[in-house]
């Protein structure tokens, strides 16, 4: 528990420095494009619409009565979610093995670099939940009165993806090949927590199984306060806390227990 405090600490210390980091990055990496930074916003939505163009007109698996504009709301914010998480502990497990160089000429923890990619993914979160805002509205509804429970699922999403980042930041210094493991796992992810399809569907122990990966809940938790009520989702949301958070804390634990005992020697792993 020390660890971890320590950790948590070191992010809010070093907060400023977070923010200034991302923006020196998007600026480095944007740079010799004509639009700029927009690609930010521009990048995700594009890959994106091919899902929907795939899944809400081809294939016509919407399941919201047809609706086209209804599954493109659902789909966009759970893809905005996902991927926000995605590219968070992707990007966060392999940033102390990248930049540990930078880090001995800057003089900051080794912990900030996971919270540095988290940061500079919310522009994907943003960009199509803006989206799916927008297709909520043209398929004739509007913002659920549990709106405000968004930032709740939001910083859940948040502590998951760096509790879940220095852990993985950690092993992959140590077992490289593991990154490729990660990789595999998190791609399998996005089918798994029900972010095209819907999981509410699957009346079975398999559908039983899936409710309880913390991405469903945060992916769905996010829609139900967004969007619509999700009953199935409220119905397992108490276990589904209770699983999330647990799971958080351990990886946190963990991951903060294996940084600060292996972080002096991450030099002679790399």
């Amino acid at each position: 528990m020390i660890n971890a405090t320590k950790i948590v600490w070191e992010q809010l210390k070093y907060f400023p420095l977070i923010i200034r980091m991302v923006r020196y990055g998007d600026q480095s990496t944007y740079q010799n494009f004509f639009l700029g930074q927009a690609w930010k916003i521009i990048n995700p939505i594009l890959q994106v619409s091919v899902y929907f163009v795939i899944f809400g007109l081809g294939l016509r698996n919407m399941g919201n009565n047809g609706n086209p504009w209804a599954y493109a709301a659902w789909m966009m914010l759970g893809m905005g979610t996902w991927r926000f998480m995605n590219e968070s502990i992707l990007g966060g497990s392999q940033s102390i093995k990248k930049q540990i160089g930078l880090v001995s000429k800057m003089k900051f923890p080794l912990s900030v670099l996971p919270s540095i990619s988290i940061a500079s993914a919310i522009w994907t979160f943003l960009a199509l939940s803006s989206v799916s805002t927008l297709f909520l509205y043209l398929s004739g509804a509007s913002i659920s009165s549990k709106w405000p429970f968004v930032f709740y699922y939001f910083f859940a999403a948040v502590c998951l993806s760096y509790s879940f980042s220095l852990l993985n930041s950690t092993i992959v210094i140590l077992i490289p090949d593991y990154i490729s493991i990660l990789r595999l796992v998190m791609s399998m992810g996005m089918w798994l927590s029900g972010v095209i399809f819907k999981i509410d569907n699957l009346n079975n122990i398999v559908g039983d199984i899936l409710r309880l990966s913390p991405f469903y809940y945060v992916v769905y938790g996010m829609r139900d306060a967004w969007i619509h009520s999700d009953k199935v989702f409220e119905t397992h949301s108490q276990t589904g806390t209770i699983i999330f958070w647990s799971t958080t804390i351990i990886f946190l634990l963990l991951g903060s227990f294996l940084h600060l005992k292996f972080k002096k020697n991450f030099m002679e792993y790399i």
